[in-house]
């Protein structure tokens, strides 16, 4: 038709072409089949109806099921239009439905709904974007997400790359409905975006999550969500997979709960269990085909855990053990402790418990291990570097490719990475374990080899009740070298016994521990000096009772330049009760006096001489200490000679094989007296010295005195005294010292005091003095240049150098 039209009131019709079925009567509608044609556009700086991708997805949706148009009118005013399109039984297609409706070229409804996926959980959600015009407002859009299915199971599913093991919860629920308006957020790649909040565009939707693992934990979480459009879903998401966790990597996500890491199917020991802080979800593909998952309606990815904030119930609890072992108490793990952060190890995820030996975990950075020695049976200080995690043994350190491989080598075990501080894996505070302990195969996690360090979680009444309290238990009973290692010597293999438990309850009540620690025969040595044999020295520390020391000593000898003193021990006096031994809590000593009777052989006279060791053993990690000692400062040995006479003491203290304290002291001196009946007189000289050397510090102290005395017919007297004291002191150094740097001086007091007496009259004067004298030696760089500009100065005061090339 082409002639105008023109109605009974006088209204003509514009000149329009529309669009209907060749059996449909004159001006009728009908619905047309459409398939449209491909027309790209660049970038719009303007809200529009239908996205680039909504085209593609309606273009390439058409071509296999057309788009049906109930109406299309083409004018030159524009385009009245009534489009519908319907895919939901398509499901390789990610759009599901399409409605488009206009009137004179202006949109008036225009909808889009498509399907797709929630990476990484693979939720099913349909996004449905409408945009409407308003006649205040122009074009509003508005973007609608519909959760479909709230939740996701993992259990039994065969395409789960290394049978799960990368995810360790078997199901992962969104905890609220979730029909709510979004925006669209940043792209991932051309497969999805981001889902944003709507009333915040720039700010990611957080999702309200929880997870239960294999033995029924549930954890609960919040995280940002990736859109995966249904044309994407069901292959090729490599790529973007890679982007994603690029972006999760540093993406923490708070969580709650316990998390059984690595669950064994034939036990419902929680021996893997954690409690959470935050977890790093990633996403690896599917190993199904596009086929199987389309017909199961599962995402082309699976989620895997990337990592977990997480603490470590075996690393609080022994850190500081609770009360009745003579430390401070812990609280229970579950509420207190540092946050470490654990990735799955490989060769776990890979192979499984087995292949790997029990070790599942990894720590990126290793965490220090080091409980007071009264949590390891006061004996020893068990520092350990904490690499891992394992089934069988609790904390692993060292390379866990090592221990994975069977192999314990305590020397890599116990050392701590590079960079990171001295951790005390020592025996009786000296003895390096790593030297002493046999290497050997790791063994089945009882103890005997590998340190056993685990938490276990009980309940009340079998597993499926609440948990009532976590046990923590440390178990060592490794095999020892026959060996000597200064001032250690060990006499058999099974010698070292170290057991603690740890108990912390659910119920508020305070934490209890139980603690022991054995060392059996063995022998310490000490300078070829002395040498003392132990039968046994056990800590025990139980609940509700004070801890027990029990310590037994063997023969107690002397050795070296000093082995004479045995024999003549066999002519003295045997000490009652032999060997002084005090124990406790902190330490044990032993101590052996042998006192010389006085010796007098005419002119000469020997008193109070006394010679004494004593053996310090420590149980708070520090270092053997052993004292040699002639006599004391209190009681003096004594020697006379004729007029001379003196005497002294001396005293040595050793640690680690090094002399730490040594104080002696040596005074001497002579007198002589004349008497002629109308007149006497007298003379007296003493002097004496006193050195005291105390980790590093020193201390010197000398004098000299003299006397002398004139009486006559006791009338008239004289005295005179000279006192000489030399002593040195620190001092701070000049100024500027910021660091508080101090210099030796030595200080000189001199006191002359004269003393008259005549009949009835006295008279006493003392002239006293005193110099200070400089600790010597050329000024150092720091005090002579205290500052860079100090330096600068000296080098500005000189004259450049030639140059002579």
């Amino acid at each position: 038709m082409t002639a105008p039209v023109t109605g009974s009131s006088g209204a003509t019709a514009i000149w329009h072409t529309r669009i209907a079925p060749a059996s449909a009567p004159l001006y009728e509608d009908g619905p047309v089949g459409l398939v449209g044609v491909a027309s790209p556009r660049g970038w719009q700086p303007f809200t529009s109806s239908l996205s680039a991708p909504h085209r593609q997805q309606i273009h390439h949706a058409a071509g296999a099921r057309p788009v049906t148009a109930n109406r299309v009118v083409l004018s030159a005013l524009g385009a009245n239009t009534d489009l519908a399109g319907d895919w939901k039984d398509l499901p390789a297609l990610g759009i599901t439905g399409y409605r488009h409706r206009s009137a004179g070229g202006r949109d008036i409804v225009v909808q889009v709904d498509e399907r797709g996926f929630l990476l990484p959980f693979g939720f099913p959600v349909q996004v449905t974007t409408r945009t409407e015009r308003r006649l205040d407002y122009g074009l509003v859009q508005s973007v609608r997400l519909t959760l479909l299915k709230p939740e996701i199971t993992y259990e039994g599913v065969a395409s789960l790359p290394n049978g799960g093991r990368a995810f360790p919860f078997v199901r992962v629920r969104v905890d609220q409905p979730i029909d709510t308006e979004i925006s669209v957020g940043t792209p991932l790649e051309r497969v999805g975006y981001w889902v944003h909040r709507a009333d915040a565009p720039d700010t990611a939707l957080p999702f309200a999550l929880s997870a239960d693992d294999r033995l029924g934990h549930r954890v609960h979480f919040t995280a940002p969500l990736v859109f995966i459009r249904g044309d994407f879903a069901y292959g090729g998401l490599g790529g973007p997979l890679v982007t994603y966790e690029n972006v999760t990597r540093n993406l923490p996500l708070p969580a709650t709960g316990r998390l059984e890491l690595a669950p064994d199917s034939g036990t419902t020991d929680e021996k893997t269990t954690v409690d959470l802080a935050e977890l790093r979800v990633g996403a690896e593909p599917s190993q199904a085909t596009s086929a199987q998952l389309m017909a199961a309606g599962r995402l082309a990815a699976h989620p895997r855990l990337l990592s977990v904030g997480a603490r470590i119930p075996a690393l609080d609890a022994l850190a500081s053990p609770p009360a009745g072992t003579g430390v401070s108490a812990a609280a229970p793990p579950a509420v207190t402790g540092t946050v470490h952060q654990l990735k799955l190890y490989d060769k776990y995820v890979t192979g499984g418990l087995a292949a790997a030996r029990q070790v599942y975990a990894s720590l990126p950075k290793a965490a220090d291990f080091a409980p007071p020695p009264a949590a390891s049976g006061a004996v020893a200080a068990l520092g350990l570097p904490v690499s891992g995690l394992s089934a069988a043994t609790g904390l692993v350190g060292g390379k866990l490719d090592t221990v994975a491989a069977g192999q314990f080598d305590p020397g890599a075990y116990f050392k701590p990475p590079a960079g990171a501080g001295d951790l005390p894996t020592r025996l009786l505070g000296v003895i390096d374990l790593t030297k002493l302990v046999e290497p050997g195969p790791v063994g089945t996690g009882d103890g005997t080899s590998t340190p056993k360090i685990v938490t276990t979680v009980e309940h009340a009444q079998g597993t499926t009740k609440p948990p009532t309290a976590v046990r923590t238990e440390m178990i060592w009973r490794p095999r020892v070298k026959v060996t000597t290692i200064a001032p250690l010597t060990t006499t058999r293999p099974d010698s070292l016994d170290i057991r603690s438990t740890s108990l912390a309850r659910f119920d508020g009540s305070p934490p209890t521990a139980e603690v022991r620690g054995e060392l059996r025969d063995f022998k310490l040595g000490f300078a070829s000096i002395l040498s003392i044999e132990f039968r046994r020295v056990a800590f025990t520390g139980k609940p509700g009772t004070s801890p027990d020391l029990d310590v037994k000593i063997g023969n107690v000898g002397f050795d070296g330049d000093l082995r004479f003193l045995d024999k003549l021990r066999e002519y003295l006096p045997t000490p009652a009760g032999g060997p002084r031994v005090n124990a406790d809590l902190k330490g044990v000593e032993v101590g052996y006096g042998l006192a010389v009777p006085t010796v007098g052989a005419g002119v000469f006279l020997l008193q109070n001489l006394v010679l004494s060791i004593s053996v310090r053993l420590p149980f708070d990690g520090t270092a053997v200490r052993t004292t040699f000692a002639i006599s004391s400062r209190d009681h003096p040995f004594l020697v006379t000679v004729s007029l001379l006479g003196g005497g002294g003491s001396l005293s040595l203290t050793v640690e680690s094989g090094e002399v730490t304290v040594l104080e002696a002291q040596l005074e001497f001196g002579a007198a002589a007296a004349l008497d002629l009946g109308v007149a006497s007189g007298s003379v007296s000289i003493t002097a004496g010295v006193y050195l005291k050397l105390d980790h590093g510090a020193s201390l010197l102290k000398g004098f000299l005195r003299a006397v002398g005395a004139l009486d006559i017919l006791g009338i008239i007297s004289v005295s005179v005294e000279f006192y000489l004291s030399l002593e040195t002191t620190d001092v701070l150094k000049d100024p500027p010292n910021p660091s508080g740097l101090t210099r030796k001086e030595i200080v000189g007091r001199a006191v002359v005091t004269v003393r008259v007496r005549v009949a009835f009259f006295s008279q006493s004067v003392s002239l006293p003095m005193e110099r200070r004298f400089g600790g010597g030696g050329d000024p150092s760089y720091s005090d002579a240049f205290p500052t860079q500009n100090a330096w600068s100065n000296r080098c500005a005061a000189f004259a450049a150098l030639e140059d002579t090339s």
